[in-house]
Order: C-alpha cells, then sequence, then structure tokens
C-alpha cells in the first residue's frame, strides 16, 4: 500500500530522476508533520493570518527540501532545533507564581501532537541527512528553462 503512495508522489517522477526512497519518506513525513503543527496552532488559537503565513512557509519549505535545496533542509533543520530547545523549555520551566512545571497548565492533547510533531520531525531530518539522501541534495541540477 506505501509503495503505491510512493509510486504516485511527485518525487518519484521528478524531471531529475527518481528520488532517494529517503528523501520521499522524509518529505512526506515532514508534510505529516506540517498538518500536526496546524493542529495544534489551532488549539494553540493562532489567528487566521498568521495560520494561513505559517502553512505557506513551512510546505514551501518542504517542497524545496524535496526539490533538492540545501538551504531549505537547513533553515527547516533550525527551525526543528528551535522546536526542540523550546520543548525542553517548556518542560523544565517553573515560574514563582506556579511552583510546577509549565507542563502542568498545559492541555495533555496539545502536547501529545507538539511532541508526535518533534518526534516525525526529527526521524524525517534523520532520513534527510543520511548518506542516500545527500546524493539528491548534491545532484547537478537540470537548467531551468
Amino acid at each position: 500500500m506505501l509503495n503505491n503512495i510512493f509510486d504516485k508522489f511527485y518525487l518519484s517522477n521528478h524531471p531529475d530522476g527518481k528520488a532517494p526512497l529517503p528523501v520521499i519518506k522524509g518529505v512526506l513525513l515532514l508534510y505529516l508533520a506540517v498538518i500536526l503543527q496546524m493542529i495544534s496552532n489551532v488549539l494553540d488559537g493562532f489567528n487566521l493570518s498568521a495560520f494561513i503565513f505559517v502553512f505557506f512557509v513551512l510546505v514551501l519549505l518542504v517542497f524545496f527540501i524535496g526539490e533538492g535545496r540545501k538551504w531549505a533542509r537547513l533553515a527547516l533543520l533550525i527551525l526543528i532545533l528551535f522546536n526542540l530547545v523550546t520543548l525542553i523549555f517548556n518542560l523544565t520551566y517553573t515560574d514563582a507564581k506556579h511552583p510546577h512545571p509549565i507542563i502542568a497548565t498545559t492541555p495533555p492533547l496539545y502536547m501529545i501532537l507538539y511532541c508526535a510533531e518533534l518526534i516525525v520531525e526529527v526521524y524525517a531530518m534523520i532520513l534527510l541527512f543520511s548518506k542516500p539522501a545527500g546524493g539528491w541534495f548534491n545532484r547537478k541540477r537540470q537548467p531551468q528553462i
């Protein structure tokens, strides 16, 4: 079943040739992470304009990663590392008014989505920085018309 999905995916029919499987899996996982992040943004109360902006920026970054752009892969890695630092800060931060960590006041569904998103993103980045994926990001691109 997953092979059918992979075969219909854009990177399986790319003009520069089929992308390596780690790149295809990594990009699909990043799209899943974008969906998880948008769900958690809705739960967090993002306004519509911020939601649309964040959604399009993240989808554009993931698309450029699929195209083999190293700068997009690095930019998203920096954003994911920022998310990890934010999670660690949220898990360990205590306030003078609230002696318990902030996790105690955060809704459990939001934290589950946030952690699931980070796990998916980290696994996708491991795939995208693997040796087989490196060839895709270092390939000679066909000239644009």
